[in-house]
């Protein structure tokens, strides 16, 4: 759902349930603050959230905010906000059955109930996800100019299963005051696949989190009629990783990573007839323990302490022609990295890390008429490095703990066109475009060796600069048309002679989206395409990777309460990297059966 959003990408290491990591308008995937309900997702730890470990059946809506991010959330980030909200409860007793099988056999298995009833509601939500992902791929044995050794082979040791379980329970004291508590608990086992594909490989990544969340809204209160909400929460996740044979990182490792992380925040907004004032208060401390079963020596324990304050105002002008929305953010992080031993048996002293940043932002919204409005956001914002950046992670990384801080300023332009014409032929037509430029000092990157282990440094200074475009035609009653295409240009401004003027890795410089879909009673067809060109693997741009072309098509029938939906995947059979040497699959195709009451 998210990429066929313009300006954003996902790169997949895999097939189904493979580590996949969001970009918006040319950001890393550090660079994007990723909430569920709010709560962040992100850790200290660092490497970015994995999108393959939230469960979809727990998702009811997904909202982008690209380069500006509303106050509400106590946290900014250069690239953007993704929040992605879970089910809620709804009138009545409602409830449903899920069960799916597809290629590679993947097998799908989620149930769902609610019922809200007078001053008090419950939900349970809980889903099974597993796949061998023993899809066929070019090998070419790490040659790739010596054809002689390649060879069709199945993916070995790439399979996973994953369980979750979402359960939240609410109560309404009155109209205006309402408790609610929620927890969501998710695991995950997975295998990981070695750089050679080794059949002998046995390495694996297994995750179990589980968030617990009490939240307090209290509106119109007072004489000035406040609406607030109170929110404590507990994060707790265990990651270990077992590569006991040495097949993927360096050296053989058993490492077992504990966070736990504490959090609370306050929202109080004040609505009057020409602004609504908002103001923010969150703090969290975070505890990062990671352990090296197979030494003696531990890598360090860590905890970051992060306070943020913050205070937007919406002030509307001229019958609200014009919205002026200024804000300012203040945030603290207060780092303690105890002495410990490095995978590597190095010595790792311990040091602490105080930053404090102020981050301001002002946006613009000018409506021209009832169906055309302008846009334009500037903002300026600072990514501290992450633990995995600081202290490397899993064989794969290495550190550096000499990592500055990034500092960025976002600016974006655009326009929205939403047209309701009253005529058979034509229904809706929305219409938007933006331009999005962001200029960031000191931006973290990772480099990697011959050997394919990375390493993060800092650039002196990059640039990103883009347009992006988006179209949305309901006709004829029964068909939409969807079209998206986004072109963005990056840079490297190195003082590294063989960086600088480079593009930076990771990033498409093209990508286009086309989807037609038809709609008759309860039947549904779409087929779509999706390509993404202009990406290179590595800073040099040595590595270059395949353009991405996929065709996608799926039908659907709601026949009373039962829902039947069958989807072919990447139609074309084009064998892709997101990742260099990790394969995407090449066709596929599932078959879901749900029940609803």
């Amino acid at each position: 759902m998210i990429e066929k959003e313009a300006g954003i990408q996902v790169r997949q290491a895999g097939g189904l349930g493979s580590l996949s990591t969001v970009s918006l308008r040319g950001s890393t995937s550090d660079q994007v603050m990723v909430f569920m309900d709010g709560i962040l997702l992100n850790d200290a730890s660092g490497g970015g959230v994995d999108l393959s470990n939230i469960s979809l059946s727990d998702v009811e809506a997904i909202e982008i905010y690209r380069g500006v991010t509303p106050i509400n959330f106590g946290k900014s980030s250069i690239g953007g906000v993704v929040n992605i909200r879970t089910l809620r409860s709804k009138k009545g007793l409602n409830a449903s059955a899920t069960a799916g099988y597809g290629s590679f056999n993947t097998r799908k298995l989620a149930g769902f109930i609610n019922h809200k009833h007078s001053d008090w509601d419950y939900l349970i939500s809980a889903d099974y996800l597993s796949s061998d992902n023993d899809f066929e791929f070019l090998n070419d044995n790490g040659t790739e100019w010596n054809t002689a050794d390649d060879r069709w082979e199945k993916r070995n040791n790439a399979l996973f299963d994953q369980k979750n379980l979402l359960t939240k329970f609410g109560f309404d004291f009155t109209d205006d005051i309402r408790v609610d508590l929620v927890n969501q608990w998710f695991s995950k086992d997975q295998g990981l696949p070695s750089w050679n594909n080794n059949e002998k490989t046995k390495t694996s990544f297994d995750v179990d989190r589980n968030i617990n969340t009490v939240k307090l809204t209290a509106n119109d209160i007072g004489p000035y009629h406040f609406n607030t909400s109170t929110r404590i929460n507990y994060v707790w996740k265990k990651e270990r990783y077992d590569d006991s044979q040495g097949h993927v990182g360096l050296g053989k490792q058993i490492t077992e990573y504990l966070t736990n992380r504490y959090g609370a925040d306050f929202f109080l907004e004040w609505l009057t007839e020409i602004n609504t004032l908002s103001f923010m208060l969150s703090a969290q401390r975070e505890e990062y323990d990671p352990k090296e079963l197979l030494k003696r020596g531990n890598p360090n324990k860590s905890s970051r302490d992060a306070y943020n304050l913050g205070i937007q105002d919406s002030l509307s002008l001229f019958q609200n022609i014009l919205i002026v929305t200024p804000a300012l953010r203040h945030t603290t992080i207060k780092d303690e990295l105890k002495s410990g031993m490095s995978i590597w048996d190095l010595p790792l002293e311990g040091r602490s890390r105080d930053e404090d940043y102020t981050s301001p932002q002002i946006g613009l919204k000018c409506r021209l008429s009832d169906w055309a409005t302008l846009k334009t956001n500037v903002a300026k914002y600072v990514r501290e490095p992450s633990f995995f950046e600081l202290f490397g992670d899993r064989g794969f990384f290495i550190g550096n703990d000499e990592l500055r801080a990034e500092r960025g300023v976002n600016f974006d332009a655009g326009f929205e066109i939403n047209w309701l014409p009253t005529n058979r032929l034509l229904q809706r037509f929305s219409c938007k475009a933006a331009y999005f430029k962001s200029n960031v000092d000191d931006l973290i990157t990772r480099v990697y060796d011959a050997r394919g282990i990375g390493r993060s440094v800092n650039i002196s200074e990059s640039e990103i600069q883009g347009i992006e475009a988006g179209i949305k035609i309901d006709f004829l009653k029964h068909f939409r048309l969807v079209g998206n295409a986004t072109r963005q240009d990056t840079e490297n401004k190195s003082e590294i002679k063989a960086f600088n003027g480079k593009k930076l890795p990771g990033r498409f410089e093209k990508s286009y989206l086309g989807r037609i879909e038809a709609r008759y009673k309860g039947f549904k067809v779409y087929y779509e395409k999706i390509i993404e060109e202009g990406l290179y693997y590595d800073t040099a741009n040595l590595l270059k990777a395949a353009d991405k072309k996929e065709i996608n098509a799926g039908t659907s029938w709601l026949f009373r309460s039962f829902l039947f939906t069958f989807e072919a995947k990447n139609l074309g059979d084009d064998r892709y990297e997101d990742f260099n040497g990790y394969p995407l699959p090449g066709r596929s195709y599932y078959l879901t059966f749900r029940y609803s009451y």
